[in-house]
């Protein structure tokens, strides 16, 4: 009875998750890699990759093997998988699971006033808070500071400034516990009667209102006109002004004139602010494209970072990254600030930028273009059968071919070999045996030009009879793979 014995291989291996750093703390660039290894045979198949954080999907399928967290916080702890699959889905294997456990940082607190305006006038109370992660216990104090001096007596969270007079105005800043001091906050004290009120640190997005505030002594109307490096702005209205998503096209010196009523005097007299200066932050730098290698070649892992900086008055906002090449999108909106391409071929070259927003997409930003080009590679080419069955008879007739790029012009000569041993006579791409005989079984290689050796293949040639029907299965049979 004749038998045959055929093996089925995997098209791709059980993908690994790879996190770095090996340990992550709070606010680390935490990079993890769904990395797995294709056939020899089908190096040039394209794969597609998911990952998963507690069963919930993080980023969705797409061409890059990484997922990147630019900052990592506290919740990015968790169970992440990953799933990798082919354009058509027919072969899709999921990871082990990885525990990744996010270690707490003593983050930079942020500052913040309430009532939320500056100036503000002689006589005025507000209230300083240190915001951010709460000290380690036994280390619960609180430090503020006053042009770089610290405030003797205030080891609270919140700092209150009651009856404010003019030796209060400066430069604040806190910390809580060992972090670091937060970033410095001006406050203005005026002993002026009217002035120009704006929330200090106005950043891109945020909801931006001016007001006309007057000492409550001389107030009579609810009503100012406002100006713009002295033009006006807004004719006499309501003493606000509301001027909508800050852009930073608005900072300039705002100032506003109202009307006062001097109880003592009896008389109304028009009154202007001093010019006060209203800059609008960045919420976040213009991004800028990375790509490592800085040259890449065929076959090579490709890296693409979108880079920006968060503004240190706003660390904790979450922001969206995509990437596009020539205008299309190869990825789409996510935490992740990276784009990888596991093995970059030649048409993954192209104009790349990347685009970065806040998740209400008030603010968004879009890269510069980075023109990447994949240089040629001598791939290792892929050996295939015509007619693709195994085993043959003696007598029939099979034609080898060596697929993949072709060779670089002048080197167009194939090597063949059979059991590591080179074909003489043989240098064309396909390499056809008439009238097989048991001599010609063997291991079969070839080689294009300067470019590895492909993969071996067995041909195996039997001079006896096989059972009617033959049964034959076609050669390097792959996991549902219809190539």
């Amino acid at each position: 009875m004749f038998q045959l014995f055929f093996s089925l291989s995997e098209l791709f291996s059980p993908p690994q998750i790879k996190v770095r750093p090996d340990q992550v703390t709070e606010g680390d660039h935490m990079n993890i890699t769904c990395d797995t290894e294709l056939s020899p045979h089908r190096e040039t198949t394209e794969l597609q990759f998911a990952f998963y954080r507690n069963g919930h999907n993080v980023q969705g399928f797409s061409l890059s093997n990484q997922y990147g967290v630019p900052s990592a916080q506290l919740e990015d702890s968790g169970n992440y998988t990953c799933e990798v699959q082919t354009p058509t889905g027919s072969v899709r294997k999921r990871s082990n699971m990885a525990h990744i456990h996010i270690q707490g940082a003593a983050a930079r607190p942020v500052l913040s006033f309430s009532p939320n305006w500056a100036p503000i006038l002689t006589g005025d109370s507000v209230t300083l808070t240190c915001n951010g992660a709460r000290p380690a216990q036994g280390n619960e104090r609180y430090t503020w500071y006053r042009d770089s001096n610290p405030i003797p007596g205030v080891e609270q969270q919140n700092y209150t400034i009651q009856g404010a007079e003019i030796e209060h105005r400066g430069r604040y800043q806190c910390q809580n516990g060992t972090s670091e001091r937060s970033a410095a906050l001006q406050l203005p004290v005026s002993d002026d009667k009217v002035i120009l009120q704006a929330p200090p640190g106005a950043h891109e997005g945020e909801e931006l209102t001016l007001r006309c505030y007057t000492r409550p002594e001389y107030k009579t109307t609810n009503t100012a006109v406002f100006y713009r490096n002295k033009l006006t702005i807004r004719p006499l209205g309501s003493d606000s002004l509301v001027l909508g998503g800050a852009q930073t096209h608005m900072s300039g010196s705002y100032s506003c004139q109202t009307k006062l009523h001097d109880k003592d005097q009896g008389i109304t007299i028009t009154y202007t602010s001093a010019e006060e200066h209203v800059s609008v932050t960045e919420l976040f730098s213009s991004p800028q494209i990375k790509v490592r290698p800085d040259q890449v070649t065929e076959g090579d892992h490709m890296n693409i970072t979108c880079d920006t900086e968060l503004s240190p008055h706003r660390e904790t906002t979450e922001l969206q990254f995509a990437f596009y090449r020539n205008g299309h999108n190869v990825q789409g909106f996510s935490l992740s600030n990276q784009y990888g391409v596991p093995s970059a071929q030649l048409e993954d070259s192209g104009k790349y930028t990347c685009e970065v927003q806040t998740p209400t997409g008030s603010v968004r930003k879009r890269s510069n273009m980075a023109h990447i080009h994949i240089q040629g590679a001598a791939a290792r080419p892929v050996l295939s059968f015509s007619p693709n069955w195994a085993p043959i008879l003696t007598g029939d007739s099979v034609t080898l071919t060596c697929n993949g790029a072709r060779p670089a012009q002048g080197n167009e000569r194939y090597t063949w070999y059979r059991g590591s041993n080179p074909i003489p006579g043989v240098e064309q791409q396909n390499y056809t045996i008439q009238g097989a005989q048991r001599e010609h079984s063997g291991r079969y290689q070839c080689q294009n030009g300067t470019s590895e050796r492909s993969a071996p293949l067995q041909l195996t040639v039997s001079d006896g009879e096989l059972p009617t029907p033959a049964l034959r299965v076609p050669r390097n049979d792959k996991e549902c793979d219809a190539t």
